[in-house]
């Protein structure tokens, strides 16, 4: 019976840490596919991201393109207007000197008018 105890002993060491190496094993394939599953979820986040980031992009292009059309919109106006103002002032200013013109020749024509009569008064005399 001292040859049966530790052989008996050595069979339950090593079942034992068969055992033990298997139940190892298992815990590090379970481990390794719950990486897995987390990397490829973690990658379908990383793509929904990826996509919503792109489409805001895309939102804000848009909105810029938009309002950069409005300034130049916006710009011709202006420039119509002022090119509008700038011929408003520019008749106007045209129309004064006309006047002015009619000013000067109706008074010339005045003058003249008064150098004949002085000029028939003299001659009359």
């Amino acid at each position: 019976m001292r040859v049966g105890v530790p052989i008996f002993l050595f069979l339950a060491a090593a079942g034992f840490h068969t055992a033990l190496t298997a139940s190892l094993e298992s815990a590090e394939k379970e481990d390794t596919f719950g990486d897995e599953v987390g990397l490829e979820q973690l990658s379908d986040l990383q793509k929904r991201d990826q996509e919503e980031f792109e489409a805001a992009q895309m939102s804000e292009a848009v909105q810029d393109e938009n309002t950069e059309e409005e300034n130049d919109t916006q710009e011709e106006d202006m420039t119509d207007r002022d090119g509008n103002v700038e011929a408003d002032q520019h008749e106007s200013e045209s129309d004064e000197d006309v006047d002015g013109m009619r000013q000067k020749r109706e008074h010339l024509e005045a003058n003249v008018e008064e150098a004949d009569e002085t000029t028939n008064l003299a001659e009359v005399e």
